[in-house]
Protein backbone atom coordinates (compact mmCIF):
# COMPACT_ATOMS: atom_id res chain seq x y z
CA UNK A 1 0.00 0.00 0.00
CA UNK A 2 2.82 2.51 0.67
CA UNK A 3 3.93 2.16 -2.93
CA UNK A 4 0.60 3.58 -4.15
CA UNK A 5 1.05 6.69 -2.00
CA UNK A 6 4.60 7.10 -3.25
CA UNK A 7 3.31 6.96 -6.80
CA UNK A 8 0.57 9.55 -6.10
CA UNK A 9 3.05 11.88 -4.41
CA UNK A 10 5.51 11.49 -7.27
CA UNK A 11 2.84 12.41 -9.84
CA UNK A 12 1.70 15.42 -7.80
CA UNK A 13 5.26 16.53 -7.23
CA UNK A 14 6.00 16.28 -10.96
CA UNK A 15 2.89 18.32 -11.81
CA UNK A 16 3.95 21.04 -9.38
CA UNK A 17 7.42 21.11 -10.88
CA UNK A 18 6.11 22.00 -14.35
CA UNK A 19 7.10 25.51 -15.37
CA UNK A 20 4.40 28.15 -15.14
CA UNK A 21 3.13 29.40 -18.50
CA UNK A 22 4.81 32.58 -19.67
CA UNK A 23 2.79 35.70 -18.89
CA UNK A 24 1.07 37.51 -21.73
CA UNK A 25 2.80 40.47 -23.28
CA UNK A 26 0.95 43.67 -24.11
CA UNK A 27 1.18 42.93 -27.84
CA UNK A 28 -0.19 39.39 -27.37
CA UNK A 29 -3.06 40.71 -25.26
CA UNK A 30 -4.00 43.28 -27.93
CA UNK A 31 -3.91 40.59 -30.65
CA UNK A 32 -6.07 38.25 -28.57
CA UNK A 33 -8.57 41.04 -27.82
CA UNK A 34 -8.96 41.79 -31.56
CA UNK A 35 -9.32 38.06 -32.26
CA UNK A 36 -11.97 37.84 -29.53
CA UNK A 37 -13.92 40.68 -31.18
CA UNK A 38 -13.65 39.00 -34.61
CA UNK A 39 -15.20 35.79 -33.22
CA UNK A 40 -18.53 37.51 -32.57
CA UNK A 41 -21.38 36.20 -34.76
CA UNK A 42 -22.39 39.67 -35.96
CA UNK A 43 -18.90 40.44 -37.35
CA UNK A 44 -18.97 39.74 -41.10
CA UNK A 45 -15.53 41.08 -42.13
CA UNK A 46 -12.51 40.76 -39.86
CA UNK A 47 -11.22 43.84 -38.06
CA UNK A 48 -7.54 44.68 -37.75
CA UNK A 49 -5.66 46.87 -35.28
CA UNK A 50 -5.34 50.49 -36.41
CA UNK A 51 -3.81 51.97 -33.26
CA UNK A 52 -3.43 51.35 -29.54
CA UNK A 53 -3.12 53.61 -26.52
CA UNK A 54 -0.39 53.35 -25.37
CA UNK A 55 1.40 52.25 -28.52
CA UNK A 56 2.94 48.78 -28.20
CA UNK A 57 6.58 49.21 -27.17
CA UNK A 58 8.90 46.86 -25.28
CA UNK A 59 8.69 48.96 -22.10
CA UNK A 60 4.85 48.70 -21.77
CA UNK A 61 4.00 46.02 -19.21
CA UNK A 62 0.55 44.44 -19.33
CA UNK A 63 0.51 44.13 -15.54
CA UNK A 64 0.67 47.92 -15.21
CA UNK A 65 -2.52 48.50 -17.23
CA UNK A 66 -6.11 48.53 -16.04
CA UNK A 67 -7.60 48.60 -19.55
CA UNK A 68 -6.60 47.94 -23.14
CA UNK A 69 -7.63 50.85 -25.37
CA UNK A 70 -7.34 50.46 -29.12
CA UNK A 71 -8.91 51.31 -32.47
CA UNK A 72 -9.74 48.71 -35.10
CA UNK A 73 -10.84 48.97 -38.72
CA UNK A 74 -12.79 46.62 -40.96
CA UNK A 75 -10.82 44.65 -43.55
CA UNK A 76 -11.78 42.89 -46.76
CA UNK A 77 -11.23 39.40 -45.31
CA UNK A 78 -14.20 37.40 -44.02
CA UNK A 79 -14.15 37.14 -40.22
CA UNK A 80 -13.92 33.36 -40.01
CA UNK A 81 -11.75 32.73 -43.07
CA UNK A 82 -8.68 31.86 -41.02
CA UNK A 83 -6.59 34.39 -42.95
CA UNK A 84 -3.77 36.18 -41.16
CA UNK A 85 -4.99 39.65 -40.19
CA UNK A 86 -1.76 41.40 -41.15
CA UNK A 87 -2.27 40.06 -44.72
CA UNK A 88 -5.79 41.54 -44.95
CA UNK A 89 -6.17 44.94 -46.55
CA UNK A 90 -8.34 47.57 -44.88
CA UNK A 91 -11.67 48.26 -46.58
CA UNK A 92 -11.72 51.62 -48.35
CA UNK A 93 -14.85 52.77 -46.48
CA UNK A 94 -14.49 50.25 -43.64
CA UNK A 95 -16.06 50.76 -40.25
CA UNK A 96 -13.72 52.11 -37.56
CA UNK A 97 -14.39 51.11 -33.96
CA UNK A 98 -12.90 52.42 -30.72
CA UNK A 99 -12.53 49.60 -28.21
CA UNK A 100 -11.83 49.25 -24.52
CA UNK A 101 -11.15 46.04 -22.61
CA UNK A 102 -10.64 45.67 -18.87
CA UNK A 103 -7.53 43.61 -18.12
CA UNK A 104 -8.80 40.63 -16.10
CA UNK A 105 -6.40 37.79 -15.49
CA UNK A 106 -7.73 34.53 -14.09
CA UNK A 107 -4.83 32.25 -13.39
CA UNK A 108 -2.79 31.94 -16.55
CA UNK A 109 -5.66 33.08 -18.79
CA UNK A 110 -6.77 36.57 -19.76
CA UNK A 111 -10.51 37.21 -19.90
CA UNK A 112 -11.60 39.61 -22.63
CA UNK A 113 -14.86 41.53 -22.47
CA UNK A 114 -14.36 43.70 -25.54
CA UNK A 115 -16.61 46.77 -25.76
CA UNK A 116 -16.44 48.71 -29.04
CA UNK A 117 -18.33 51.70 -30.41
CA UNK A 118 -18.37 53.15 -33.92
CA UNK A 119 -16.07 56.12 -34.15
CA UNK A 120 -18.30 58.00 -36.60
CA UNK A 121 -20.30 60.92 -35.27
CA UNK A 122 -24.07 60.53 -35.30
CA UNK A 123 -25.33 63.38 -37.54
CA UNK A 124 -28.89 63.12 -36.18
CA UNK A 125 -27.69 63.93 -32.69
CA UNK A 126 -25.92 67.04 -33.97
CA UNK A 127 -29.02 68.18 -35.87
CA UNK A 128 -31.20 67.72 -32.81
CA UNK A 129 -28.76 69.71 -30.70
CA UNK A 130 -28.89 72.68 -33.08
CA UNK A 131 -32.68 72.42 -33.31
CA UNK A 132 -32.89 72.40 -29.52
CA UNK A 133 -30.56 75.39 -29.30
CA UNK A 134 -32.69 77.32 -31.82
CA UNK A 135 -35.88 76.57 -29.84
CA UNK A 136 -34.17 77.63 -26.59
CA UNK A 137 -33.10 80.97 -28.12
CA UNK A 138 -36.64 81.61 -29.38
CA UNK A 139 -38.09 80.86 -25.93
CA UNK A 140 -35.63 83.23 -24.24
CA UNK A 141 -36.44 85.95 -26.82
CA UNK A 142 -40.19 85.46 -26.23
CA UNK A 143 -39.61 85.72 -22.47
CA UNK A 144 -37.68 88.98 -22.90
CA UNK A 145 -40.42 90.42 -25.12
CA UNK A 146 -43.04 89.41 -22.53
CA UNK A 147 -40.96 91.05 -19.78
CA UNK A 148 -40.73 94.27 -21.85
CA UNK A 149 -44.52 94.34 -22.31
CA UNK A 150 -45.14 93.85 -18.58
CA UNK A 151 -42.61 96.55 -17.61
CA UNK A 152 -44.19 99.13 -20.02
CA UNK A 153 -47.63 98.78 -18.39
Amino acid sequence: MPSCWVLVLAVLGGACALPAPAPFTYTQALAQAVDSFNQRPEVQNAFRMLSADPEPTPDVQLSSLQRLNFTIMETRCPARSGARLDACEFKEDGVIKVCSVPVLQRGSHLVFDVACVDSTVDPIRVKRFWLLLRVAVKMVAAGINLFKVIVRK
